[in-house]
């Protein structure tokens, strides 16, 4: 073997031996994160693992069996969307001149729906996965309602959910904002701190101010410590 060829295969592998010890660093660090938040059911009795609620490495959902449209299912997606498409939503938002009255709010949609498919209370948490002959599990029997009544958003489990008395979500956020209450938004932020998402990069969604990984740093897996409506100034001019 050429001096120069043994360089480059040292260099080969010592590149792919960097990146396995950064990936599995991540990993590590991913589950350190996830341990103990509210959204580890590792010893909730119905599977001793963390992520698999959700994601799953092999055998994920594909988007006609999660139930969802186009691009809503989260990666490696391993659970069943909900298949509410009326939700009751607020509509209390009719201050003249803003443009994010204008916008309207929709049904939630991408990662919102992520998250209703727990939390609007029409679909158990141990839904997820598939069974023994290959079909998606739908058959779960342990709610949001039983392990925290307050994490059901939906008022109740049924065929609709209401979320009139909730914070509009998957709604567009204008880059420039005709309201002198409500801050812009730049590059995917709002003031440069809450996330937006879509395709536009500008979606108001439940992950604006909720963080699913997040390791309970603030209370409720919000972004930002609300501690004198911090959170809401975020966002809002008051």
């Amino acid at each position: 073997m050429s001096i120069r060829w043994s360089r480059i295969v040292s260099l080969s592998l010592s590149s792919i031996m960097l990146m396995a010890g950064l990936l599995f660093s991540g990993v590590a660090s991913a589950q350190a994160i996830m341990t103990g938040t509210a959204h580890d059911f590792s010893d909730d009795g119905f599977t001793n693992e963390i992520c698999v609620v959700c994601h799953t490495p092999h055998n994920a959902l594909s988007e006609t069996e999660g139930g969802a449209g186009s691009g809503e299912l989260g990666p490696l997606w391993n659970r069943t969307l909900t298949q509410v498409s009326d939700y009751t939503l607020y509509t209390e938002f009719t201050r003249v001149g803003s443009d994010i009255n204008a916008t309207g709010f929709g049904q939630p949609t991408g990662v919102s729906k992520l998250c209703l498919s727990c939390h609007d209370g029409t679909i158990a948490i141990d839904s997820f996965g598939r069974n023994a002959d290959n079909s998606v599990n739908t058959g779960g029997t342990n709610f949001v309602d039983d392990i925290n009544a307050n994490a059901n958003i939906g008022e109740g489990s049924g065929i609709t959910g209401d979320l009139s008395n909730d914070h509009p979500v998957a709604f567009t956020f204008p880059s420039q904002v005709q309201d002198p209450e409500i801050h812009a938004f730049t590059g995917g932020l709002v003031n440069a701190t809450l996330p937006l998402f879509g395709a536009g990069g500008d979606q108001m969604e439940c992950a604006t101010c909720h963080d699913v990984h997040a390791t309970g740093t603030f209370d409720k897996l919000l972004r930002v410590d609300n501690t004198g409506s911090g959170l809401c100034v975020t966002c809002h001019i008051k």
